[in-house]
C-alpha cells in the first residue's frame, strides 16, 4: 500500500481499534481470572511491559501497512491517532465495565492491594504508622482509576493522553524511516 494520509489514518484508526479491544480484555479476564494480581506492583510492571510489546508490534505493522516509509511527523501522526484511539476506547470500557458491570470490584482489588503492599513495606522495614499512610495514598489513587468521578475520569485521561503523546514522539524518533531519494540506477545490458 502506497503512503497517503488517507491509508494512514485508516491503518492507525484500525490499529487502534484492535489495541483497544486487546488492552480490554486482557484487563477482563485478569480481574476475573486473577484478581489479586491487579493489586500487585508485579503485576503492574508486567502489564507495563506487555502494554509497551503490544505497541511496539502494531507501531512495526502501522508502518507496513502504509509502505514502510514515513518521515517523523507522519510517523508521529500515526502512532499517536492509534495510540489515542486505543486509549480512549480502553477508558470507556474500563468506565462501563466498573461501574455498571462490577461496580464493587474497588473493594475487592483495594482488599488485595492493601495486603500485599502491607507485606511488602513491613519487609522493607516500615513502621506501621508509615505503612497505614502510604496505604492510605495507594488506595484514594486506586479509587480514582476504578471509581473515579466524573472530574477523575478527565484528569486521567488527559494525563493518559499525555503520556502517550510522549510515549508517540520516542516511538516516532525510534521508526521513522525516510524514503530513499533517488531510485537504485542499474544499467541495463543490451
Amino acid at each position: 500500500m502506497e503512503f497517503s494520509i488517507e491509508n494512514l489514518n485508516k491503518a492507525a484508526s484500525t490499529n487502534g481499534l484492535i489495541i483497544g479491544i486487546i488492552s480490554t480484555v486482557i484487563g477482563v479476564v485478569t480481574y476475573y481470572v486473577f484478581p489479586s494480581m491487579l493489586g500487585s506492583i508485579g503485576f503492574g510492571i508486567g502489564a507495563g511491559v506487555v502494554s509497551l510489546l503490544i505497541y511496539i508490534f502494531f507501531t512495526i505493522d502501522l508502518k507496513k501497512k502504509i509502505g514502510g516509509f514515513w518521515n517523523f511527523k507522519e510517523a508521529l501522526k500515526g502512532i499517536f491517532l492509534m495510540s489515542f484511539i486505543a486509549g480512549i476506547i480502553y477508558s470507556l470500557a474500563n468506565v462501563v465495565f466498573y461501574k455498571f458491570v462490577e461496580p464493587d470490584a474497588f473493594e475487592k482489588i483495594a482488599g488485595f492491594m492493601e495486603a500485599g503492599m502491607s507485606k511488602t513495606f513491613e519487609n522493607m522495614g516500615m513502621e506501621q504508622e508509615q505503612i497505614d499512610e502510604a496505604l492510605e495514598k495507594q488506595i484514594e489513587a486506586l479509587k480514582e482509576q476504578y471509581n473515579p468521578t466524573f472530574a477523575q475520569f478527565f484528569k486521567n485521561l488527559g494525563i493518559a493522553i499525555i503520556l502517550q503523546f510522549v510515549m508517540s514522539l520516542i516511538f516516532a524518533a525510534i521508526f521513522k524511516k525516510e524514503a530513499p531519494v533517488f531510485a537504485s540506477t542499474e544499467e541495463v545490458e543490451e
